[in-house]
């Protein structure tokens, strides 16, 4: 409960600036913009008319948004987000963009996620897994897809160096020390925490088999400088056949 209140408080503070504050740190470390970033989320499993959508850590709601503008019904487009300030933004924006998905945006932690069973045929979530219990998330995404349904996430990933306790010590010192310099404390203590977090490739494939998932696919993607963790963009489904 702890950690989850430190990320409420880092992205309180940032969620009027969250767009152009993760435009500017994607581009700085991995060489892409914002809008690249979502775009690649979103083509790796394409929404269909009839798909019922879960954005997981929506944030100021620009995926649901991007999905209404191209078409996809209003009603079967939904976004959660632990954060209330990250829905106020995207109701803000909503008004501005004249796109309206803001009353299927849920206030609730993806650990827990408030919906029934089976309720989603795809779910997303993008730049947020560091910051959550990615067992938890998991058994929560499995639960609420339908069978035959997809889940689809980028986030950053780690190598089997990370594991080191060495490693793993100077990569939250060089986190704290870079968020206190560009952003706030809260922010630096939510990112210096999130490393332990951080997965493989290979522990991706392990926990996404061990609930249940198959048709697991994991790219690697290129980071600026060879010192960044590379992203990982995942795709896994929910068998239609019991195990």
């Amino acid at each position: 409960m702890k950690t989850n209140q430190s990320i409420v408080e880092a992205f309180t503070e940032l969620a009027p600036r969250y767009t152009e504050v993760v435009d500017s740190e994607l581009n700085r470390f991995w060489g892409w913009s914002y809008e690249r970033f979502v775009d690649l989320l979103l083509s790796a499993t394409p929404v269909q008319p009839q798909d019922i959508v879960l954005d997981i850590a929506t944030g100021t709601g620009v995926i649901p948004s991007l999905l209404e503008k191209g078409g996809h019904p209003r009603k079967q487009i939904h976004g959660l987000d632990i954060t209330f300030a990250m829905l106020l933004e995207a109701r803000r924006r909503s008004v501005v963009s004249n796109v309206d998905v803001i009353q299927n945006l849920v206030c609730a932690t993806a650990l827990e996620m408030p919906y029934v069973n089976y309720g989603f045929t795809k779910v997303f979530c993008g730049l947020a897994t560091h910051h959550m219990d990615v067992n938890l998330l998991l058994k929560e995404s499995f639960r609420v897809l339908q069978k035959g349904g997809n889940l689809t996430i980028a986030d950053v990933g780690g190598s089997e160096l990370l594991k080191n306790p060495i490693v793993r010590f100077m990569v939250r010192i060089f986190a704290f020390c870079y968020f206190i310099l560009h952003e706030n404390v809260n922010r630096a203590w939510a990112e210096t925490k999130a490393v332990s977090n951080v997965l493989s490739k290979e522990d991706w494939t392990i926990a996404l088999h061990n609930f249940g998932f198959r048709n697991i696919f994991i790219q690697k993607l290129q980071s600026r400088f060879f010192w960044v963790p590379a992203a990982l963009l995942i795709k896994a489904e929910k068998p239609v056949e019991p195990l």
